[in-house]
């Protein structure tokens, strides 16, 4: 074993995550960035409900909120004509602290995290990167390349969050399928200058699309594809090329003003086969990369980083067996693929040059979007799968018939200082959430949390709403894993299904649960 445990490679949005989950649980870990600077672009810009929830307890979600823009309203163009427009306003949604779209640098998001980490005392090494690893018997020895030169180190484990080209993917032999889509885009980060109010815009064209997102400060991003690639065009657009790819599908008089960033890319669709090989994992852009349709990718990352965080600390500290980290790759890989197949699906029918199909699109989306989501609870159902907030681990080894997430209730009379149910899930280990009012409530809580102490904390709580979301009747209890799921449930004051998930499932042997 090494002093070591975890070697994270990338300090991105999912290395952050990764490192702060380990960094709460106390768990040694170095985190490495091959760049020498945190990047200054604002790249990645949706960041989900879910997301947001799961960085709460990082002191870090409502400062995302505060620097990003909320959105409400989508209006489409179709061949320069209003469209439809879909609002988000309405929702119906109080389980969540968070019942909005949210668009928000990614560069702020990496700043913030960054900031909480280093309130856990932890560091971001950069210009350092991984030059080799090689697993062992027992631990996985690498080359780091630095500013000093070499440096040879064992860990534990070492985890990927580095991206399309994953250095530690590559090491761990994980095949990356799939491929890479035709299309060139060009992207801008600018002021415009128009009379049209701050909404999410889609303009759609015959072969032509263009996407504009609101930032703060008056700031707009563009995302344009179609025409002519210009035959002196650089890996930069110019401002001219961005200029007529707008203008070729927005019906508005507009002018550019200050220019933050432009880009030229094309996008891939590739995923890894599993998530975990030997004593080697990956997450996020490393694991899954493809289009930003729907605006999951970095959100998928963070989760990825979250779901894995608890159980590689328990592993790493010697408490769960090494088997507990292929829950990981069982329950976020899933995720991945499904995501891989939306976004894939979403992304070529958005930009086919198929006439037939563009013309389907342009003539039947103006008709069918506002009809979907014309109800409150049909834009419930829409935003909670664009939020993540539906996404579930069911039938894993370790949720069993649970795995949902753990939803939030205003419930502040009864927990003093604590508003939001959430907020009772701030500490980084799992909760039991009692339903009751008597001592009957309350001596099973404090003879639970004795038990599994310190892997478990609760609290009783005898709210209607809370006792609705969570399907529980009567007397009964519901277990919150670290990462805000549902991890075990019972309808009664029985311990058995406790014993089980603590026993059976993750395996934390009795001898260890007290230490």
């Amino acid at each position: 074993m090494s002093d070591q445990k975890v070697l994270i490679v990338g300090a991105g949005p999912t290395g952050l995550s990764l490192a702060i989950e380990l960094a709460r649980r106390g768990v040694a870990y170095r985190l490495i960035e091959k760049a020498t600077a945190r990047s200054d672009k604002s790249r990645a810009l949706a960041v989900q409900a879910r997301s947001l929830e799961l960085m709460r307890p990082w002191g870090v979600a409502d400062e995302l909120v505060a620097s990003g823009m909320k959105v409400y309203e989508a209006q489409f163009y179709v061949e320069k004509k209003a469209s439809a427009t879909v609002e988000f306003g309405d929702l119906g949604i109080d389980d969540t602290p968070y019942p909005h779209l949210l668009f928000a640098s990614q560069a702020d998001t990496e700043r913030l995290c960054e900031a909480a980490l280093e309130r856990l005392g932890g560091r971001v090494e950069r210009g350092v990167e991984l030059v080799n690893a090689l697993e062992r018997d027992g631990f996985v020895a690498t080359t780091l390349r630095g500013a000093s030169g070499l440096e040879e180190a064992r860990f534990d484990w070492v985890v990927g969050c580095d991206g399309a080209h994953s250095a530690v993917r590559h090491a761990a032999a994980l095949p990356f399928e799939g491929g890479a889509y035709e299309q060139d885009f060009v992207l801008a980060d600018l002021a415009i200058g128009w009379e049209l109010p701050d909404r999410l815009f889609f303009f759609l064209g015959k072969g032509q699309n263009a996407v504009v997102f609101p930032l703060k400060d008056g700031l707009k991003r563009i995302i344009a594809m179609g025409g002519a690639r210009p035959a002196d065009a650089g890996e930069e657009p110019s401002l001219g090329e961005v200029e007529a790819l707008l203008a070729a599908v927005c019906p508005h008089p507009f002018r550019f003003g200050d220019v933050k960033w432009k880009a030229r890319f094309r996008l891939h669709h590739r995923g890894v086969s599993r998530y975990r090989a030997g004593r080697f994992l990956v997450a996020g852009d490393a694991a899954h990369i493809h289009s930003p349709a729907g605006g999951q990718g970095m959100n998928t990352g963070i989760q990825d980083a979250i779901n894995l965080g608890w159980k590689l600390a328990l592993v790493a500290e010697g408490r769960a067996p090494e088997s507990l980290l292929d829950s990981y790759d069982e329950e976020r890989r899933p995720v991945g693929q499904r995501l891989l197949q939306f976004t894939d699906r979403l992304f070529s029918v958005a930009t086919s040059a198929n006439p037939v199909l563009i013309w389907a699109r342009n003539r039947l989306l103006p008709v069918f979007a506002p009809l979907m989501l014309r109800t409150k609870a049909r834009r419930n159902i829409a935003f909670r799968f664009i939020s993540q907030l539906g996404i579930r681990y069911t039938g894993s080894s370790i949720a069993g018939e649970c795995g949902e997430r753990a939803p939030d209730a205003t419930i502040g009379a009864m927990l003093d200082s604590v508003n939001h149910l959430v907020d009772a899930y701030k500490e980084p280990r799992h909760h039991l959430v009692v339903f009751g009012a008597g001592d009957d409530a309350r001596d099973f809580l404090r003879a639970a949390t004795a038990r599994y102490a310190p892997e478990l904390d609760g609290l009783v709580i005898d709210d209607a709403t809370a006792r609705k979301r969570y399907g529980v009747d009567g007397a009964g209890w519901v277990l919150v894993r670290p990462d805000q799921c549902i991890g075990a449930r019972a309808q009664s004051y029985d311990d058995g299904p406790l014993d089980a998930y603590f026993g059976a499932r993750i395996a934390i042997s009795s001898s260890k649960r007290s230490m």
